[in-house]
């Protein structure tokens, strides 16, 4: 126990005597982390939104009017009879149009001006097991895309087909395209961070070069020389992650939740905040860890 009291004493002394640029390392540390953080809280907003795309109708099945009771129980059993569907339902006209109102609530020139009950036939909401396994639907119908690209079927009763793929190819393109971006950015801030805590504890070991020289002569350890650096550098990650994690909360009260009840799509929430910070924490460590390994190597040789 004394020596861990040591061991935390040198570090705090070691953070004190290099105040300022302590300060940029964890200001360096909590933007690189702040921005990994951010890029893993992008991809989880999407992640929600493309899920809750595939829980509703990837398939949607438009009838012909007037709808026939027996065209609808031989579609659905044709449908359900299919290893790529994971559910179908029915969806009358009545159903459609309180489905049109509550989707479109935020936009009342919308639903005041649209007669629903017209324009919005009834249909079949197809769940896939996979949306990749569209094709077993086409084939299963004899479904395929007429001159102005939408799909229509052989099949008796069945007025047009609309599918989602597109949509959801656009949301996972988005989703590749700012994680990676984001995630390229944070990795950089986070090769910076390593550099600027390197730097930091070579300046403290430079400064204590004639301690950690008699420290050798009197047979100290590379170990018991190395600690206290290593600790410094891993206070220094871990406050900026801490900073990090909790400006990611901040972000999501002030931005996120003011959209809660503006939007129908499903936003990320307090649990999603707490699923990415042990994944903050970790990079924290790891920052640590790295420019510890790198910053202090030359001075044991003293």
């Amino acid at each position: 126990m004394s020596r861990l009291d040591a061991y935390f004493r040198e570090t705090a002394a070691g953070l004190r005597r290099n105040g300022v640029v302590a300060f940029a390392a964890i200001s360096t540390a909590f933007i690189a982390l702040f921005l990994f953080g951010l890029a893993l809280l992008i991809a989880r907003q999407f992640d929600l939104v493309i899920d809750a795309w595939t829980e509703n109708a990837q398939v949607a099945i438009y009838l012909e009017d007037p709808v026939k009771a027996e065209t609808v129980g031989r579609l659905m059993d044709k449908l359900q009879s299919l290893p790529a569907v994971a559910d179908v339902t029915f969806q009358d006209k009545d159903a459609a149009c309180a489905r049109f109102h509550e989707v479109f609530r935020n936009q009342p020139e919308l639903t005041e001006n649209v007669d629903c009950a017209t324009t919005i036939p009834a249909s079949l909401r197809v769940q896939l097991v996979d949306p990749a396994r569209y094709q077993e639907i086409a084939a299963a119908l004899g479904c395929a895309p007429n001159a102005d690209s939408e799909i229509v079927c052989t099949e008796p009763g069945i007025a047009k087909v609309n599918d989602n793929r597109r949509l959801l190819d656009l949301l996972t393109a988005i989703t590749r395209v700012l994680s990676i971006g984001v995630l390229s950015v944070a990795l950089i801030m986070l090769v910076s961070a390593v550099f600027l805590i390197a730097n930091t504890l070579r300046m403290g070991m430079f400064a204590r070069r004639k301690e950690i020289g008699i420290m050798r002569l009197v047979g100290a350890t590379n170990w018991r020389i190395r600690v206290p650096f290593l600790i410094e550098g891993l206070v220094e990650s871990l406050l900026g992650a801490a900073a990090a994690i909790f400006t990611l909360f901040l972000l999501k009260v002030v931005f996120i939740d003011r959209l809660r009840g503006q939007t129908f799509l499903p936003l990320i929430g307090n649990d999603d905040v707490l699923v990415i910070a042990p994944w903050v924490l970790v990079a924290g460590v790891g920052v640590a860890l790295i420019a510890g390994t790198i910053g202090i190597r030359r001075f044991l040789d003293v």
